[in-house]
């Protein structure tokens, strides 16, 4: 499990460090990998680069930068990871709502609060799991949350990966090359030749259409609904069941 540190005073990078190594020896968890950041830029080059972290520790003030917009930035990249806050003041706090923010831990830090913000923070990475497949976009390699996608499209050697939040990347490969990637995961079917579609965010399946969770419908190619509907009410059975 990678933990991302994120602030510029160096004394706190290595109190935060060194927190989370007693931590680690306190709980048995040897797994646990600290990744200290002094900047911002440098972690969010870090992720763009393709590096992956399960719990991001960030200082509110970074610098001339702030780390609520780094949060922001990190939710904005589909990164569901679990993110506290370490600061001085808690002036802002409603601001780290606005990106789930799972503790607002205040300096100096006291053990105890911080082995209680590890504890949900370690058991939340851990529910969460590796749901990340990266993917090489126009953009560059880019960390794509699975639990994100709604459904892909193939046209023209690119896949087309249209997201809940209604925005799309394209990623030059095929899509059985795609499809091996989500397959790995539950709630991914093929639609046709040129779809894969997220079953775990459709919300109905019609004669000839596809209503997703956000009302967004996509009209299937001739021959797929009976193999879609099957897959959808087997999903469904099998999360009542379960």
């Amino acid at each position: 499990m990678r933990i991302a540190i994120c602030d510029d005073e160096t004394i706190i990078l290595d109190e935060v460090s060194s927190y989370i190594k007693k931590y680690s020896k306190l709980c048995g968890k040897s797994e646990l990998e600290v990744c200290p950041f002094d900047s911002a830029s440098s972690l969010i080059n870090a992720l763009d680069n393709g590096d992956l972290f399960d719990i991001f520790l960030l200082d509110v003030y970074i610098g001339d930068e702030m780390g609520t917009e780094l949060a922001r930035e990190i939710r904005r990249k589909g990164i569901e990871s679990p993110i506290i806050f370490l600061t001085t003041s808690i002036e802002h706090a409603p601001e780290s709502l606005e990106t789930d923010t799972l503790r607002y831990l205040i300096k100096p830090l006291k053990s105890e609060k911080f082995y209680e913000a590890m504890d949900v923070a370690v058991e939340k990475a851990e529910k969460l799991g590796s749901k990340f497949i990266r993917l090489k976009t126009e953009n560059g390699v880019e960390n794509i949350n699975i639990s994100n996608i709604l459904y892909t499209e193939s046209r023209s050697h690119y896949q087309y990966v249209n997201f809940v939040s209604d925005e799309q990347v394209r990623s030059r490969m095929t899509v059985a090359e795609l499809f091996e990637e989500l397959s790995q995961y539950g709630g991914f079917v093929r639609g046709g030749s040129a779809y894969i579609i997220n079953l775990n965010k459709v919300k109905s399946v019609s004669t000839g259409e596809v209503c997703f969770n956000n009302n967004t419908k996509l009209f299937l190619p001739r021959g797929a609904h009976n193999e879609i509907k099957e897959a959808f009410w087997l999903l469904q059975y099998n999360g009542q069941e379960g």
